[in-house]
């Protein structure tokens, strides 16, 4: 069996497991409680939620085209945000969170300007979407402070998650790829600075729709502590490891919960819920991936 289909073999079967995990909480659980605490969600939580998720994408769109624009491409705001949007609904069949972004390296090739240099338009599409994607962790790397406040020096151990030999090897590959990148736009410090800026909102605003839909189930938590959590599930959604994060995210977020004082009940009702809300805002980029 190849590398490839090993790979492919290896995530799927990290999903299988991350699923198998999150229904063996479920079943530990009082569904009538549980189902009772989603009903009693007001539908403007609901809505204000999907609204803020929808929100962020624009911000997503914002720090990318601010790359972009940096190199003259020439692609309007909304063009990259259908394109954007398209790589958020791929990355639902995709490998980790960060899937979809393969698509959008795909999709914007063809706005990208002649270069005189061999492969130029092909380092350039790359280079914006490895370097949009760097950047919106470093601005998530900021928030880790948080998140060791909350959970204490035993969230270190996930270190081992972070960077598993799998992930090293890939690491490794597009190393020179990346730093070819940050030659690329090193002549322009300024688009640095505004997309890690622009990556603050992308990331703060759905972790308020998560805090929304938390204090709508009766869950005692605060902002920061939302934080806390989707700093930790976000490092690990990252990870080639599951189908989009899931399973492995789901997991993760029911036991932060449970350990801040949730119930089994309302931390794995806030998983599936925000799981339902992120997939169903993502559905019209269905729309979007067509028109590419």
């Amino acid at each position: 069996m190849t590398r490839p289909k090993i790979s492919t073999l290896l995530r799927w079967l990290g999903t299988l497991v991350g699923i198998v995990l999150f229904v063996w909480l479920l079943a530990r659980q009082d569904w009538m409680r549980a189902l009772a605490a989603l009903g009693a969600i007001p539908l403007w939580a609901l809505m204000f939620s999907l609204a803020l998720y929808a929100l962020s994408y624009g911000f997503n769109t914002l720090r990318w085209c601010i790359l972009l624009w940096a190199q003259n491409v020439k692609i309007g705001y909304l063009q990259a945000l259908k394109i954007t949007w398209g790589g958020v609904f791929a990355s639902n069949f995709l490998p980790s969170t960060i899937g979809g972004d393969g698509f959008r390296m795909l999709a914007v090739y063809p706005f990208t300007r002649e270069d005189p240099q061999q492969d130029g338009k092909k380092s350039l599409a790359f280079g914006s979407v490895a370097l949009d994607r760097l950047i919106n962790m470093a601005a998530m790397a900021c928030l880790i402070p948080i998140s060791l406040t909350i959970f204490g020096a035993g969230v270190f151990s996930l270190k081992l998650f972070v960077f598993p030999p799998a992930l090293t090897r890939l690491m490794e590959r597009l190393a020179p790829k990346v730093a070819a990148a940050f030659q690329m736009w090193a002549a322009r410090p300024a688009a640095f600075l505004w997309a890690f800026l622009a990556a603050w909102p992308s990331n703060l605003l759905p972790m308020a729709a998560t805090w929304v839909l938390a204090r709508a189930l009766g869950m005692s938590v605060t902002y920061w502590q939302v934080v806390g959590v989707q700093t930790v599930t976000y490092f690990l959604s990252v990870l080639p490891i599951s189908v989009n994060g899931l399973g492995v995210r789901e997991v993760a977020y029911t036991t932060l919960y449970v350990a801040l004082g949730a119930s089994l009940e309302q931390a794995s009702s806030l998983a599936l819920l925000t799981r339902l809300l992120t997939t169903i805002i993502t559905l019209p980029g269905a729309a979007f991936l067509n028109e590419e």
